[in-house]
């Protein structure tokens, strides 16, 4: 592997163009709420464009303009809501650098879809080793977004790794069903003795995330997703969720963009905290220590030489 993963913003690092379109990495957050928003599919129902793991799940094919296909499936009317507040977080995937499968509200006839772009060309990442680099350090990354929703379900079928121009690999997140941006108490919350965690909903699994899994890492792995994290601003956060409200399914758009908003930079600041007391930065000031000490015998060795010749 390339070092091409110290830069852990994994979607600045993809250079192949036409993967940069398909998941529209070169968009704006605006531009990209705007072509969500005016999505239009034909060929809804087409089960020819549905993969079986799919259609078991009820989900249906369909087309958008630019040929990609993508999968729906019709939600119940009362449900649209809970289904649009956790659009957000495939939102700020996006805001975070990450790689992921569009997934949003369609509206078309009357009836509302849950609306995925499908990851073509790309395998669960259960068939790769992936508590090794590079994707030890994805998933440290996506950790902190999935605790950040407090997404208590994820696993290998939640991972895709596509591979780019250059062949190197990198993770594609898919599927926010379990996302949960409406609590408002942490609900997932470190543990004091080691790092890990309390949570609620003990019935759910977090494979990929287990902390063991994490233990060895240093903050390096962690500073540059915390950082972005932090980076974000109520009235930014604010902004893009009444935005992204404004389709009617929301009955409060602005209420409802503060409470979310707000939850998000709760949870950020918790986050931040605990993942900063844990972690601490590999030391390179002591490597280098190292690597002069053993340079000094290497001198020491050669003037004792010297002398005795």
């Amino acid at each position: 592997m390339s070092d091409k993963y110290t830069n852990m913003n994994i979607a600045d690092t993809v250079i192949d163009q036409e993967i940069r379109d398909y998941f529209y990495l070169d968009m704006d957050i605006i531009e990209l709420i705007d072509k969500m928003q005016n999505l239009k599919l034909s060929n809804l129902g087409d089960d020819k464009l549905t993969p079986f793991f799919a259609k078991v799940r009820g989900y249906t094919g369909a087309i958008d303009e630019d040929g990609s296909s993508w999968l729906v499936k019709e939600i119940p009317v009362n449900e649209a809501p809970s289904h649009k507040i956790q659009e957000v977080a495939y939102y700020v995937d996006f805001l975070l650098k990450t790689p992921a499968a569009p997934t949003v509200l369609f509206q078309q006839d009357g009836k509302i879809y849950r609306a995925t772009k499908q990851v073509t060309s790309a395998m669960q990442i259960g068939s790769y080793n992936y508590l090794q680099e590079p994707y030890i350090k994805m998933l440290a990354n996506d950790l902190l977004n999935r605790w950040l929703f407090f997404d208590e379900d994820r696993n290998p079928n939640n991972y895709m790794v596509k591979h780019d121009s250059d062949g190197e690999p990198f993770i594609i997140v898919i599927d926010y069903n379990k996302a949960d941006l409406e609590t408002q108490e942490m609900k997932i919350t470190g543990t004091r003795e080691q790092f890990g965690w309390h949570r609620e909903e003990k019935t759910r699994f977090l494979t990929l995330l287990k902390p063991e899994n994490f233990q060895n890492l240093s903050l390096n792995n962690f500073d540059q997703r915390l950082t972005l994290m932090t980076s974000l601003k109520k009235e930014q956060l604010y902004s893009y969720c009444k935005k992204i409200f404004s389709t009617g399914i929301i009955e409060d758009p602005a209420e409802t963009a503060d409470q979310i908003s707000n939850n998000i930079l709760g949870r950020i600041k918790y986050l931040n905290n605990y993942f900063r007391m844990w972690f601490k930065e590999h030391n390179k000031e002591k490597e280098r220590e190292v690597d002069d000490r053993y340079s000094g015998l290497g001198q020491s060795f050669l003037d004792y030489y010297k002398r005795k010749t």
